[in-house]
């Protein structure tokens, strides 16, 4: 067995693979971009940020969407649509990207963080309930890495408590749960367009909902306040600038082509992942549920298990996979956001009028999932052919298999910390 690169040998590829580049650029893409240049219409609610939200909405499973600037702004517009603000509380995972805390913060309420599921990464229902006050509005929940968390669970945990459930699908571009699409999942649904993402147009967001009423307020909020429907300098509720420009829908449109059998791919790769993870020493893919019908794997998220890679760090393994250059690999969330300084700054206070408090005691399985076991590829490393997946697969047990000399290198500082 061949030496990993990161002692000496040679890698596995001696180059990333082609298919790893993301976006795509191509010449469909060159040739709408081009059309909305010679159109002059660049912006304000134009006709392919018409055309794309029709096609999008019907592509969740959703009756409206509503194409807006990113997948920050999506979910500070849904939290305020909603009505919820300060004094309020809204539950949400910790092991998630910033922006969905930093919405919740922005809107005026307060976060207050529920454990995952450990099979799942996913927000356990059980472990949201335990931390509904009466403050709390909303649950949003995150299809982690395209994921769909229990829809079933958390949508009669909302019902039985009266509680929004807000879809944060940022990773989840066609991702379903028994046969219902990401975005049409929760009351209301956000997504992210930004340029990892599976539908990417370098920055972009969308909302979908199937209630008439908020579909209206959400209209109107991200053009400026505006009456539903008009265009003059009549602003009737507080808004903000959150439109879509033409551009980033061309792009998008182009996108959609391609989606679907992409994710398709992904599913077969990580498929052949699990099957082949499962028998080897130190990795475990996550629980399979059969309820989840499709997975756009925007992250193929495994454990990674120091105790059985013999006692080597999870940092060291994910630095030796990615010298082997047959994936992009990473650790993930090992940052939780309670612990980052924002949560814990004036502006934070200012916004919600509360200090932050939090009993790490109640979240086991994120500072688990967070500090010693989660791990990435990301989802273009998917796009391969199966004989890619076998070349990830290698170099996985070729560190594995030299785990002990590897540590051993480390621990003498030879390979820096």
């Amino acid at each position: 067995m061949s030496l990993p690169a990161i002692l000496g040998g040679h890698p596995v590829c001696s180059q990333l693979p082609d298919y790893h580049r993301w976006p795509v650029p191509d010449e469909k893409i060159r040739a709408a971009l081009s059309d909305v240049l010679q159109s002059g219409v660049w912006g304000t609610l134009g006709p392919r940020s018409r055309e794309f939200a029709a096609r999008y909405a019907a592509f969740c499973q959703a009756k409206y969407a509503l194409p807006v600037l990113n997948g920050t702004v999506s979910l500070e517009l849904i939290l305020r649509a909603l009505g919820i603000g300060r004094g309020d509380e809204v539950i949400v995972p910790p092991y998630t990207f910033t922006a969905s805390v930093s919405a919740i913060v922005t809107a005026g309420a307060y976060p207050v963080f529920a454990d995952i599921d450990p099979d799942t990464y996913t927000l356990d229902a059980r472990a949201a309930e335990e931390r509904i006050t009466p403050r709390t509005k909303a649950i949003l929940g995150v299809h982690l890495g395209g994921r769909p968390y229990d829809a079933d669970a958390l949508d009669a945990l909302c019902q039985r408590k009266g509680l929004y459930l807000i879809e944060d699908a940022a990773h989840a571009h066609g991702s379903s749960f028994n046969h219902r699409r990401a975005g049409s999942l929760g009351h209301v649904s956000s997504f992210s367009f930004q340029a990892s993402k599976n539908l990417s147009c370098g920055e972009g967001g969308a909302i979908t909902t199937s209630d008439d009423m908020l579909y209206q307020k959400l209209w109107s909020m991200h053009h400026n306040g505006r009456p539903f429907g008009e265009y003059q300098y009549d602003h009737a509720i507080l808004g903000t600038d959150g439109r879509m420009a033409e551009w980033q829908a061309a792009v998008l449109l182009c996108g959609m082509d391609r989606l679907e059998a992409d994710n398709q791919k992904r599913m077969a790769a990580a498929a052949y992942l699990d099957e082949n993870l499962q028998r080897m020493k130190g990795f475990r893919p996550l629980k399979r549920d059969e309820r989840i019908t499709e997975n756009s794997y925007h992250l193929y998220v495994f454990k990674y298990l120091e105790e059985e890679a013999k006692g080597l760090p999870r940092k060291l393994f994910i630095r030796a996979l990615a010298k082997e250059n047959v994936c992009m690999p990473a650790s993930g969330y090992k940052d939780p956001i309670y612990h980052m300084e924002y949560i814990r700054g004036q502006s934070f206070h200012k916004m919600t009028g509360r200090e932050f408090q939090l009993d790490l005691s109640t979240l086991p399985h994120n500072e688990q999932a967070a500090h010693k076991e989660g791990c990435w590829l990301y989802h273009a490393s998917l796009l391969g052919e199966k004989a890619d997946m076998d070349r990830i697969l290698e170099a996985m047990d070729r560190i594995i298999r030299h785990a002990d000399q590897m540590k051993k290198t480390w621990d003498e500082g030879r390979l820096g910390k």
